[in-house]
Formats: C-alpha cells, structure tokens, sequence
C-alpha cells in the first residue's frame, strides 16, 4: 500500500510494519485482531475533535464484525514524529472478549496545539467507508498520548 504522505513514506512504512507485529502478538495469545490501512487521515473538526479514518470496504466489514459485541475501552498508544507529522499508533482493546483494534494515524505536529485546545473530554476516531455510508467511532478519554511531547495539554486551573 502507497504511503499517505510522500515525504515520510518511510516512517509510514516503519508505523504499518510495528502495527502487523503488534497484531501478530496479540493474535499469539489468541485475540481477534482488526488490522486497519488507512488511505487518508484527517483532523474531524465537528463537536467531538479527532481523527476521521478512511478505510477499506473489506477491513470496515472486518471491523464492524469484530466490535459488534465488544466493549473497546482501553487504548494503547505508541507516538512517533518525524519531518514535522505525527504518527500514532493506536491499539484498542476490549479485554473481556479479547478483541483487538490497529489503527495507525498521522497528522501534521503544527495542528497538535490547536487539537489540544479544542479537547476537554477526550476525542474520537470515526473510521468510515469510502462511500462514507457507515461509520464505526471509538472514544478515547485521555488526550496526551495522541500529542507529540513538545505540546503540553491546555492548562484548565484557573488564572
């Protein structure tokens, strides 16, 4: 698959390859692993900020049969930056019924402040189809992994 942004291929390359090594350990201990290739990422600049996915027909019919009994409540991240993008890749997980979501995303680190600005609950991940006639979201609470380490969260205290 094409990377999505030209200038960082590689580190797109090296994102999709940790994402398949992390899935294959999980599937070692006998998960159900959902392992999505994003062909675009975008901010949602909607009420509930995060990212809007873009994704296969075939891996959303995958993940829509994957997630419809399960609970997706804890989110493991691993964060890397390079030539000013962020990539993340997120693993959700529903432990109870051993179900597990990948899904790598990037997003250019100058939008990283304005992201943390608009975040109080948490944000979402709104992976759809390219017809965009289906829509799966998942809500993560905690917002500071998904930054690049140079943007500290809004102060909310008062001044």
């Amino acid at each position: 698959m094409d990377a999505p942004i030209g200038s960082v291929s590689e580190q797109w390359g090296a994102v999709i390859d940790d994402m398949e090594a992390t899935a294959d350990d999980y599937r070692s201990a006998g998960w159900t692993v959902v392992e999505l290739h994003p062909g675009d990422v975008a901010l949602l600049t909607g009420d509930k900020p995060g990212f809007d996915v873009l994704v296969p027909d075939d891996e959303f019919d995958h993940l829509q049969a994957a997630v419809s009994g399960a609970e997706l409540d804890n989110t493991e991240l691993y964060r890397a930056e390079d030539g000013g993008v962020t990539f993340v890749l997120a693993v959700t997980v529903d432990t109870a019924t051993e179900v597990a979501v990948c899904c790598p995303l990037y997003y250019d680190s100058q939008n990283a402040v304005e992201l943390s600005k608009r975040v109080d609950d948490g944000l979402t991940t709104a992976i759809r189809t390219l017809a965009d006639d289906q829509t799966i979201s998942i809500d993560h609470d905690d917002l500071d992994p998904f930054l690049p380490e140079t943007v500290a969260p809004p102060d909310d205290s008062p001044s």
